[in-house]
């Protein structure tokens, strides 16, 4: 017979049962495993599938309250405020990646509302008193180079977030715009909120790195980005002053600084002239 070609004995021999109780008891063992392991992924799965994010439009047939269709222009803060609903309760209901950029033709879930209701646009003035926008010299605020700012120094509406160097202003620039302005300021140094708020968002965006977004009063959102750890979490409900987060570099940034936002409704402003 060839090497290597087994007889019909033989492999009558390999096929046949052998009496084994020790392999058997293994085999029972590794079925009795793999039957574990089986059981386990379906009940991660089932827990997964019941933990889905439930649509608004479901939510409005298991619960009272109304679906609210978003146009362009409004903003998480205004819609709260037309349905007398707590911003944090509005946030809780809808899983929304970036509150503060609602895109228009999303659906929210208002829990207590009867019926869909018009959102009035946005007001004039804004939220805070605000001074038009000017040129800043040396004396009244620190460049790249100069003094660090000295948040306790101004009487402004909304508080300094941290104290550090203006190394970039808010505006046009010779590639893109600059949507706010940037304090250089040591690797954790304490970032605080401008103002008293509902979080937004907190966690890491792309560009931005880790970022929180404040939600205040008539429709101003302020915005802190590169942080190198956030404090905060989304509803949570902070005091003017409280400690937010921490200086980093995350993100697009070549080191550590705080990027910060004034928004009004969804228009960028430049947080110079909130900050007297």
């Amino acid at each position: 017979m060839q090497r290597g070609v087994r007889s019909a004995a033989d492999l009558g021999d390999a096929a046949a049962p052998r009496s084994d109780p020790a392999g058997a008891r293994r085999g029972a063992e590794g079925l009795g495993a793999a039957g574990a392991c089986a059981r386990l992924t379906l009940i991660l799965c089932v827990c997964a599938c019941a933990h889905k994010t439930v649509r608004p439009e479901d939510k409005a047939l298991q619960q009272p309250g109304a679906v609210h269709h978003v146009r362009a222009g409004e903003t998480l803060w205004r819609i709260a405020k037309t349905y007398g609903v707590p911003l944090e309760v509005v946030l809780r209901e809808n899983a929304l990646e970036n509150p503060a950029q609602l895109a228009a033709g999303t659906s929210l879930f208002i829990p207590g509302a009867e019926h869909e209701l018009t959102v009035p646009p946005a007001a004039v003035q804004p939220a805070f008193a605000t001074r038009r926008a000017r040129r800043h010299s040396p004396s009244s605020i620190a460049r790249a180079g100069g003094r660090p700012l000295d948040p306790a120094a101004h009487g402004e509406p909304l508080a300094w977030p941290a104290p550090g160097v203006l190394i970039s202003s808010f505006g046009e620039r010779e590639r893109d715009r600059h949507d706010g302005i940037d304090l250089a300021c040591p690797e954790g140094t304490p970032i605080r909120a401008a103002e008293g708020g509902i979080v937004l968002f907190s966690g890491e965006q792309r560009g931005y790195g880790n970022l929180v977004l404040i939600a205040h009063d008539r429709d101003v959102v302020t915005v802190y980005a590169h942080n190198e750890r956030n404090l905060v979490s989304q509803g949570d409900k902070v005091s003017k002053g409280e400690q937010i987060a921490r200086v980093g570099h995350t993100g697009n940034a070549t080191g550590p600084h705080l990027h910060f936002e004034v928004r009004v409704g969804t228009q960028a402003r430049d947080p110079l002239g909130f900050l007297r």
